[in-house]
């Protein structure tokens, strides 16, 4: 039997050692009372080096204006490949206001169809899904998306429980260019999403990032001027804008100041989402150094 603390050779079945004379079984319980507890790893979010820190500053001072101008230049250089990429976005437009609406629709290459009646199932479906996401935000404490998701349930329980079928149907329509402002503006939005997201970690705010400005900008170029605006038939029948002013009877001056509106109060909450994205990367560009 080996002592544990001078290496004396004692008799086997020993419990304690001639030599120095410590009881082994008292000894070993001593050291464990000392040994120094398990070290716990904890999940912290990684901190950013300083040179990401001033990658991400100068991506926050030019990426939004830059994405702007350059679909802004594209639209006129190119209008038409522009609008093959936009015209998702506009079909998206109608298909997410039928839905808030309670109709059922699915967005397809330059035409969505939507059903003439409301479906109550689909109305209920939304609701909670939209309060479901809102639920798993709050939980992880995600405090724009639980204000997001509350926003959109209220705009769903407007468009669906207020407007008559005859507005929802005007509102639908409306939905195609004004998507393109809205869905426009989210998807720019998401370039501001946090690091731990997948959109950050997988470089998919470029790609949203991009598809927003084009689609912002081609829908803004339109309902710029008078002159620009779609009057007319198409493929698929009479266009937008000449189904609200023949069939509804909206007056011209009264459907571009209302896209037009639209357009300014998009581009006014995208400046407040820029500011803020700004202030954030300087603070983490402080913290950095």
């Amino acid at each position: 039997m080996r002592c544990p603390k001078c290496h004396f050779e004692n008799a086997e079945q020993s419990t304690e050692c001639l030599k120095c004379g410590i009881v082994f079984a008292k000894y070993e319980r001593s050291l464990e009372v000392h040994k120094p507890a398990p070290v716990t790893s904890t999940e912290e979010e990684p901190v950013l080096t300083r040179d990401d820190a001033r990658r991400e500053l100068l991506y926050r001072w030019f990426a939004l204006p830059a994405a702007l101008i350059s679909a802004r230049l594209l639209v006129s250089i190119a209008p038409a490949a522009v609008r093959i990429l936009s015209m998702w976005i506009h079909e998206c437009g109608h298909a997410v206001t039928a839905w808030l609406c309670g109709f059922p629709a699915f967005p397809g290459p330059w035409f969505t169809p939507v059903d003439t009646e409301r479906s109550r199932p689909l109305a209920v479906m939304f609701v909670g899904l939209i309060g479901f996401g809102g639920f798993r935000a709050w939980k992880q404490q995600r405090w724009v998306l639980v204000v997001s998701s509350a926003a959109v349930l209220i705009v769903q329980f407007i468009f669906t429980v207020r407007l008559y079928s005859d507005q929802a149907q005007q509102l639908i329509i409306f939905g195609g260019d004004a998507g393109c402002f809205v869905l426009g503006s989210i998807l720019i939005a998401t370039f501001y999403a946090g690091r731990e997201s997948a959109i950050y970690q997988n470089s998919l705010r470029w790609g949203f990032l991009a598809i927003g400005a084009l689609a912002f900008m081609d829908a803004f170029a339109v309902w710029s001027h008078v002159d620009s605006i779609p009057f007319g038939e198409n493929e698929n029948g009479l266009s937008d804008p000449s189904v609200l002013t023949d069939l509804y009877g909206w007056g011209i001056k009264q459907l571009l100041d209302r896209y037009y509106h639209l357009a300014v109060f998009c581009l006014a909450a995208l400046a407040v989402v820029y500011a803020v994205g700004l202030a954030q990367a300087q603070m983490e560009y402080r913290r950095s150094s």
